[in-house]
């Protein structure tokens, strides 16, 4: 019974710590998209409804496909331009990928640990070559991040206008400061390629860096 007393105060002291809400900013990032051209808005206000107040709890793998393209209703996706392979198509669930990219963006800023992440084949309008994600769930290609931290972050997601906002809250302030730095794209034939790093450091002091990823794009297509 004292054991089971402990963890039942242990569990409502844990849900009185996080009722105050996330307060604390530890990142954001923006894209924008163009409107009116296709469904693309329409699939990222789905993704959005799924994704705003979002809790990522402590080493729980998040996964793109399953939080979000599966939850998705078939009526509610239509159709937008996307990368497929080499061309770009009209296909459904286009504008997914920015959505998954822009989360990809404050995850890393955020210092969330990244356990699968594939770049499109072909760069995009919306990030920097090195700095996109894409999802296909035909092709089983996911984003998957892992909150490395004790405790719950939080993800805000919203539209205003033509941009897309994403936000990472946590319940305490964020004690390490993250760069992103992406190389200088270098060409290669018909193909350019960048190496993308994540630096950390606290007080002004570099603890460590660590290699997000080499990516290669086709541009002659």
């Amino acid at each position: 019974m004292k054991i089971r007393k402990i963890i039942l105060i242990l569990f409502f002291s844990s849900k009185l710590l996080y009722s105050d809400g996330f307060k604390y900013l530890w990142a954001e990032y923006v894209t924008i998209f163009k409107k009116g051209i296709d469904a693309r808005e329409k699939n990222i206000q789905a993704s959005v409804f799924l994704l705003d107040g979002y809790l990522l709890y402590p080493n729980i793998e998040f996964s793109f496909i399953e939080e979000v393209i599966n939850k998705i209703p078939e009526d509610e996706m239509g159709p937008a331009f996307t990368i497929v392979g080499d061309r770009r198509v009209l296909g459904i669930g286009g504008g997914l990928c920015q959505v998954a990219t822009t989360l990809y963006n404050v995850a890393l800023l955020s210092g969330i640990s990244i356990r699968e992440r594939k770049a499109h084949s072909s760069p995009v309008s919306y990030v920097s070559p090195g700095l996109d994600a894409t999802v296909s769930k035909e092709e089983n290609v996911d984003l998957k991040i892992q909150n490395p931290y004790s405790f719950p972050l939080k993800i805000k997601a919203f539209i205003e206008s033509n941009k897309l906002y994403m936000k990472i809250y946590g319940p305490f302030p964020k004690k390490r400061d993250v760069k992103i730095v992406v190389s200088k794209a270098m060409k290669k034939g018909d193909y350019i390629e960048t190496i993308t790093e994540r630096i950390i450091s606290e007080k002004g002091k570099i603890l460590f860096s660590e290699l997000i990823s080499n990516d290669r794009y086709k541009i002659d297509f």
